[in-house]
């Protein structure tokens, strides 16, 4: 019984593998499609690039560091590496007291840093056509407007971190950069 089945599985992936080999018709438009990680945080819906997500992985232990910003509860550990973890949500809204309900991290690597997002919960990867991405909206959070590359019509917020690591705000250099960095 089990041959017969692998027969089948056999000519199920001969038959698509000839499909895939045919030609593309004449005037059939290519659909550019962009990778990202969806996941969840203050009850909205934002993604990441695919490439700049390095890890997923569920929040252990956090280490906090005395000093730094709100919006950095800490570091985790990963591989022997310690990583600085950002809460966005304190990043973007300082004003918010308590905890995040925030058990991911998502460790990316933009502007030549590497760190991890606090995430609430991790959607999955989705691949959505590049021309389903517009501008943000006029009426769009001002606080993370700046950091919005993209939205889609279904709500989606597409970060740029190449321009949240690119603010002093960040608070992701080190103290003697920061140091040399004021007048």
């Amino acid at each position: 019984m089990g041959d017969d089945w692998e027969d089948v599985d056999l000519e199920i992936l001969k038959r698509r593998a000839e499909a895939l080999a045919l030609p593309r018709a004449e005037g059939a438009a290519v659909v550019e499609t962009v990778a990202l990680l969806q996941f969840t945080l203050m009850e909205a819906e934002y993604a990441i690039p695919l490439e700049e997500v390095e890890a997923v992985l569920r929040i252990g232990h956090i280490v906090s560091i005395p000093l730094t910003p709100k919006h950095i509860p800490g570091v985790i550990r990963r591989r022997g590496q310690t990583i600085a973890l950002v809460n966005l949500r304190h990043y973007f809204h300082p004003e918010h007291e308590g905890l995040a309900d925030a058990d991911f991290a998502v460790i990316v690597v933009a502007g030549g840093k590497r760190f991890a997002l606090q995430v609430e919960e991790i959607e999955g990867v989705v691949h959505l056509p590049r021309s389903d991405l517009v501008p943000a909206p006029d009426n769009f959070d001002k606080a993370q407007a700046p950091y919005v590359v993209a939205v889609t019509t279904g709500g989606l917020a597409v970060l740029d971190l190449g321009r949240l690591v690119g603010t002093s705000e960040l608070g992701m250099d080190s103290p003697r950069t920061a140091e040399r960095a004021r007048p």
